[in-house]
């Protein structure tokens, strides 16, 4: 195997200073591949990866800047052209209108964003986008990508703010070999990348190596010097009578490897090297609220990975190339042929198994196995979990792939038709974990242990119940911990370390001393933040063990210190360390980043409280409260400063809204309880619980303060009730035991 490529080697020693090296490699460019691989060089010039970003030209823009003005949320923009160089003229960060030169194009199908330089390095990615879909599917327009805000200069989506910032946002997985270039104290970038697009290196790894062995004629094809060559191939039989081809023992991960960077919704845990380890690289985003549904389907954008590692396809050894050509970004088989490859079209591809039309939109597999969600306006995004519709589980606002196509029905219609077809839709015990977990039900700590316990479940599901068991300390969660620590995914092992923020010093460090040196990055991390409060409280000797894993913890969170919700954790670990000064300093920072962010917004208010700054404290909340009244910790905070300062009737509306409102937590609801009592409305404070008790079912808290209060009016008949819920989640506790013995002879 003979790689015909010019001897250029030398010439990019030269210049590698420019680039970043691996060992004795560095990145080079993709013209220098077509040479040896013309087809898939010409394959990779079709695909998205070669659109991912582009010079503005007329070949790549696509958008109408024929003096085209639109209007969205009060702002004018104007699209224009000046002899070859394409403009946008609009309100930037100061409310004023200026006219900037498009820098690059950003994406092209089925919408374009254009990208525009504010100074100081810092790229922005435009808000209003092109729809390049046909004019016949709505397309050929400009759209704003958040079309429901009310968008100002001062709004956290404005384009010119933190949120859509290429540089740290979108540059990793749009070009190749980008070394970010941020400086903190200027805050300002020089961002830098080998090539402007996905190109061959982004996948491959740097290829000088490969042509220095080219050029001496000693490549094999064990021994092609890239850090990617292509999957270990997995061998597919067909047993007799079975209709779904199986795999050998072959599981291969460096698809997972390759593609799950830019696939998924991460954090960035080590620079961006080819080829190595997803764990050791990124700490994938697990099955959260707001993010995935309570049965793991798709929610907010999450990026292909994490509803992909849920599924059976690749449990079984399906890799991404088995359904993707990698250079093309196309299906390599198109309809249902594509899953025909697996299951067999005589038992699948029939209306026997999916009971519409041949050839009709519902016979398709993946209207039912692959519901879409649309992201962006115009995007629509298939859920790559592969799951057998739930009609019989889904909400209002959860995608159901019955109800997608079948609009003038409902869930229970097609609950029922699934039931006629004897389609096997029963509710799996992790969903049903997973349901009562975001619940915070503390009854649900034995059957969320014994599903995250569950070797059967995708890791990704186990990981996330795992996770899940933080709001519930306790002896079962403790043992469910002690199982999952051990467990060979790194995945696991770091949610199992993650459940244990809630329990003592001494059980934590018990448990992690262990972990301190785990082969794996996103492991040692979570033992990190799963430490970090209670370090001050170790023993120095054990102070000493974990000080080296304090500052990899550190080094992790620089990686991306231009990030408003780095800076906050860098700030917290300030405070762990007693260094208010800087924590103040990173606060402050964030505040400059994003002045609108809540957590540094409450975060600071909290430093001036302890220094007694009343008025610096009660600004920045009542800033909190103007940029988001919606948020319960906001109101919550502001409540609190109210009763602080004797204002207590006053705090009332405050905490009511922060025990109400769709993201408020059970404590809220306490609180909000205890001020009731405390201006003398008890009776209001037993029906906000009773309303707090059935959407955070058995939380001893909250029950406890149920009949307490009850006892204060003279409810004692009506306490049978609470009390029952309360004696099956804590039938030992001596109060509870009391109240047995009082008032259920």
């Amino acid at each position: 195997m003979i790689c015909k490529t010019k001897n250029i080697y030398l010439l990019f020693l030269i210049i590698s200073t420019q680039f970043k090296v691996f060992g004795d490699s560095f990145f080079l460019g993709s013209s220098e591949c077509k040479s040896c691989h013309l087809e898939e060089y010409q394959s990779w010039q079709q695909s998205d990866h070669f659109k991912a970003m582009q010079a503005p030209t007329a070949e790549f823009v696509l958008g109408d800047f024929n003096n085209k003005t639109v209007e969205f949320h009060k702002i004018k923009t104007r699209f224009f052209k000046d002899k070859n160089q394409f403009l946008i003229n609009t309100v930037g960060k100061d409310g004023k209108p200026e006219t900037y030169p498009v820098q690059y194009t950003f994406g092209h199908y089925p919408l374009q964003q254009y990208i525009l330089d504010i100074g100081n390095g810092h790229l922005q990615a435009f808000n209003v986008a092109w729809d390049s879909r046909p004019k016949s599917e709505g397309g050929q327009r400009w759209y704003h990508l958040q079309p429901d805000e009310n968008i100002s200069p001062e709004h956290p989506f404005f384009w010119a703010g933190h949120f859509q910032n290429w540089n740290t946002r979108c540059a990793d997985c749009h070009s190749t070999n980008v070394i970010r270039g941020y400086n903190p104290q200027q805050m300002s970038y020089h961002t830098q990348f080998s090539e402007i697009n996905v190109a061959c290196e982004a996948c491959h790894g740097p290829g000088s190596a490969h042509v220095k062995l080219a050029n001496a004629g000693q490549l094999t094809p064990d021994n092609l010097a890239l850090a990617f060559t292509k999957d270990v191939k997995v061998n597919w039989t067909w047993a007799k009578d079975d209709p779904i081809a199986n795999p050998d023992d072959t599981r291969p991960t460096q698809h997972i490897d390759m593609c799950g960077g830019c696939h998924s919704r991460r954090m960035l845990l080590e620079d961006i090297e080819v080829g190595a380890s997803y764990h050791n690289q990124y700490r994938l985003e697990l099955l959260t609220e707001n993010t995935y549904f309570d049965d793991g389907q798709i929610q907010d954008e999450v990026f292909v990975l994490g509803s992909f590692l849920q599924s059976k396809m690749h449990q079984n050894g399906v890799t991404c190339q088995n359904c993707h050509n990698p250079h093309s970004g196309q299906l390599v088989a198109q309809g249902n042929a594509l899953c025909a490859q697996c299951h067999a079209a005589n038992v699948f591809d029939t209306p026997e198994h999916h009971h519409h039309p041949i050839d009709s939109k519902g016979a398709e597999c993946v209207s039912c196995h692959m519901p879409t969600r649309t992201y962006m306006g115009v995007d629509d995004r298939r859920d790559h979990s592969f799951k057998v519709p739930h009609p019989d589980v889904a909400g209002p606002d959860k995608p159901n792939a019955c109800t997608n196509c079948h609009q003038d029905k409902d869930n229970h219609w097609a609950a029922q038709s699934l039931a006629k077809w004897s389609v096997n839709t029963v509710q799996l015990d992790w969903v049903k974990a997973n349901k009562l977990a975001r619940h915070q039900d503390a009854s649900a700590v034995n059957q969320i242990a014994a599903s995250a316990n569950n070797q059967t479940f995708p890791a990704i599901i186990r990981a996330t119940l795992y996770q899940s068991l933080a709001a519930f300390p306790s002896q079962q969660s403790l043992q469910a911990a002690q199982i999952g620590l051990q467990d060979n995914n790194p995945l696991v092992r770091r949610s199992a370390v993650s459940g244990l923020i809630g329990f003592p010093a001494q059980y934590r460090w018990q448990l992690l001393e262990p972990l301190l040196k785990d082969k794996n990055t996103s492991v040692r991390f979570e033992v990190a933040a799963t430490l970090l409060d209670v370090v001050g409280s170790l023993p120095s000797s054990a102070q000493t063990k974990v000080a080296d894993l304090i500052d990899e913890y550190e080094a992790i969170l620089k990686l991306s210190e231009e990030a408003p919700s780095t800076l906050v954790a860098l700030a917290n670990l300030a405070m762990q360390k007693g260094n208010l000064k800087l924590a103040e300093h990173y606060y402050q920072t964030a505040l400059k980043i994003t002045p609108e962010y809540i957590p540094a917004l409450l975060n600071l208010a909290d430093i001036y409280r302890s220094q007694g700054l009343v008025e610096k404290e009660q600004s920045l909340i009542q800033g909190a409260l103007e940029f988001m009244p919606e948020a319960s910790s906001v109101q919550h905070a502001y409540g609190l400063f109210l009763i602080r300062s004797k204002q207590y009737n006053q705090s009332i509306p405050y905490l009511k809204a922060a025990a109400t409102l769709p993201d408020a937590q059970p404590r809220y609801a306490y609180v909000y309880a205890v001020a009731l009592d405390n201006v003398m409305q008890t009776s209001r404070a037993i029906e906000a619980l009773k309303v707090a008790n059935q959407r955070w079912p058995n939380q001893y808290d909250l029950l406890a303060t149920q009949i307490l209060f009850m006892e204060k009016v003279g409810l004692t008949a009506y306490i049978s009730e609470p009390l029952a819920q309360l004696a099956k989640i804590a039938p030992n506790a001596p109060q509870v035991q009391q109240w047995l013995r009082q008032y259920m002879k």
